[in-house]
């Protein structure tokens, strides 16, 4: 039971982490300063309208700050700047 409560706060930890990182990336995807990204601002960043179901986890049609984190986590930063 130990290593699934590290487990679970490692997981968290790392997200909350990524959050932060995606901050910057985050601000300036969100062009309508609406708190999240939809698939219009999401067309701006290669990789993540095709990779859209993966990161939308409760479907609700846009990306927000944890859902985004996750993203720049997995996404090389050559392939989201398009180089």
């Amino acid at each position: 039971m130990n290593q699934k409560l590290l487990f679970a706060a490692l997981f968290t930890f790392t997200l909350a982490s990524g959050a932060a990182f995606a901050d910057d990336t985050f601000k300036k995807a969100d062009t309508d300063q609406s708190g999240s990204i939809s698939k219009e601002e999401a067309s701006a960043l290669p990789g993540l309208n095709e990779q859209w179901d993966t990161y939308d986890l409760n479907t609700d049609g846009v990306l927000d700050e944890v859902e985004f984190a996750r993203f720049e986590l997995v996404m090389p930063k050559d392939e989201k700047s398009g180089n």
